[in-house]
């Protein structure tokens, strides 16, 4: 319809309401394997900047990102450097915040 950019909401591959199943690797393996087919699609994202929320892992470490996908390919995975803490929300329980001041440039693997 002519949009030019797509935004998801946070956490939209699984889902926010994994909760603990976010200490299991499966939930990240199966949100990599739906991005995948996400990607495999070449009209889902041709000619529009898609912003996908879903868990990461890096380092050992699980981040609540922003996949950011153009053409077929992750342009940047962006981690979250605030969570949302207090009364209702524990994201602090699943996910560090990103503390580095510079990004990890992404390399696709072929």
């Amino acid at each position: 319809m002519g949009a030019s950019y797509r935004l998801g909401p946070e956490l939209e591959i699984p889902g926010y309401g994994c909760e603990d199943h976010f200490f299991e690797l499966d939930t990240i393996r199966h949100s990599w394997q739906t991005l995948h087919d996400i990607l495999a699609d070449k009209d889902l994202t041709k000619d529009i900047l898609c912003d996908i929320g879903m868990p990461v892992h890096h380092n050992n470490t699980l981040y609540n990102c922003r996949v950011l996908c153009l053409d077929q390919k992750i342009l940047l995975i962006r981690p979250k450097m605030h969570l949302a803490g207090g009364n209702n929300y524990r994201e602090g329980r699943w996910f560090a915040a990103w503390r580095q001041k510079e990004l990890i440039p992404y390399k696709l693997e072929q």
